[in-house]
């Protein structure tokens, strides 16, 4: 179906051919969906793009709730649906409701059509389909399934979205949506006989969005979404235990050894420093940050010439946190530095900090 956008966009003068050479050029180095490569490229506004999605695979745009408010659908007797994370990554869909008997599913493009008509067969629940761009969906994906945005699509979610919309919403969706007896959809009971995938006349066309249509925003504020109970302090997420002060003094003592290089690593993972082997400047450091708490490590290593290890600290302060404040390892330094400056400041001020005595 890829072609198939490709074409509908240059034929109708969306975009230039050398531009769609240039996406699809870009999509063959970086993966992911050709819608992808168009937005982070900005060939298109995401707007017109999502209409033209819709022309080219004849299924609506949802409405805008599917998207900011979607739930999690379970069977009848309250058990998980088969229709998994694994499933959603395979099928580039993910469920997010029922009406009038049918299985609410976002779609992403192209439509992976034998999965989607395997998974109504068994379910006997016939679905209707909704096209979404790829990085919607993947937003909509970890919201239902914990299965965080690749930081390429959290990157352009921001950009299309709004940083502070997104960083709202990935406070909300720090942890999957879960079933809400108030909220909570079921699947209706199964059938006997095989089910369309889309319950549409023979006759009829599928429908197409409007053009007025516009892609749904994100809440103004959490209020609006099912927030995660706060994770109580004592409890900090996997990954991010209180460090072993005196693990530390001892790597730094390893450093004098054989086992030097193994040493610096585990160091370097830890406090997010680099002094390479040199144990005299790890010593200095220490006798400065030994009674610091960790997070101020991580937050200083988001600041480091390294890469890797911004990139280290920016994946362990988001697990802790569950913010996005527009951050990104690579992005140019002074961006780098206003939105660690944001995140230390959003830390701080949520009373989260270690109060020091």
């Amino acid at each position: 179906m890829a072609s198939r956008l490709s074409d509908r966009l240059v034929n109708a003068g969306r975009v230039s051919a050398d531009t769609m050479r240039a996406a699809m050029a870009r999509q063959a180095v970086y993966g992911g969906a050709l819608d992808t490569a168009l937005l982070e490229t900005d060939a298109i506004d995401e707007t017109l793009l999502w209409e033209e999605l819709g022309v080219a695979t004849g299924l609506p745009m949802p409405e805008p709730a599917l998207c900011e408010n979607p739930v999690k659908c379970v069977n009848p007797d309250g058990s998980a649906l088969e229709l998994d994370g694994p499933w959603s990554e395979r099928a580039r869909a993910v469920p997010v409701g029922v009406k009038d008997g049918a299985l609410q599913i976002l779609c992403g493009e192209p439509l992976v059509r034998p999965e989607l008509d395997a998974a109504s067969d068994r379910l006997g629940v016939p679905f209707q389909l909704y096209i979404v761009p790829e990085v919607r969906l993947a937003a909509v994906r970890q919201a239902i399934f914990d299965r965080p945005m690749p930081p390429r699509l959290l990157r352009l979610f921001a950009r299309v979205a709004g940083a502070e919309p997104v960083r709202r919403w990935q406070i909300a969706h720090h942890k999957p949506v879960k079933v809400d007896e108030k909220r909570g959809v079921e699947v209706l009971p199964r059938r006997s006989g095989a089910v369309s995938a889309v319950p549409t006349n023979a006759d009829e066309k599928p429908p197409v969005p409007p053009t007025s249509s516009t892609p749904p925003t994100l809440p103004a504020s959490p209020a609006s979404l099912t927030l995660p109970p706060a994770a109580p302090a004592a409890a900090p997420p996997p990954g991010l235990e209180p460090v072993n002060k005196r693990e530390v003094a001892r790597l730094i003592g390893d450093l004098y050894g054989k086992d030097a290089e193994k040493a610096r690593a585990q160091l370097v993972a830890i406090t997010k420093q680099d002094f390479g082997t040199k144990a005299r400047r790890w010593e200095s450091w220490w006798a400065k940050h030994q009674d610091d708490d960790r997070v101020e490590w991580l937050f200083e290593g988001l600041g480091h010439k390294d890469p890797q290890i911004r990139a280290s600290s920016e994946d362990e302060l988001r697990k802790l946190t569950g913010e996005y404040v527009g951050y990104h390892y690579d992005l140019p330094r002074r961006e780098r530095e206003q939105a660690r400056s944001r995140w230390q400041s959003s830390w701080y001020e949520s009373g989260r900090a270690r109060k020091k005595t």
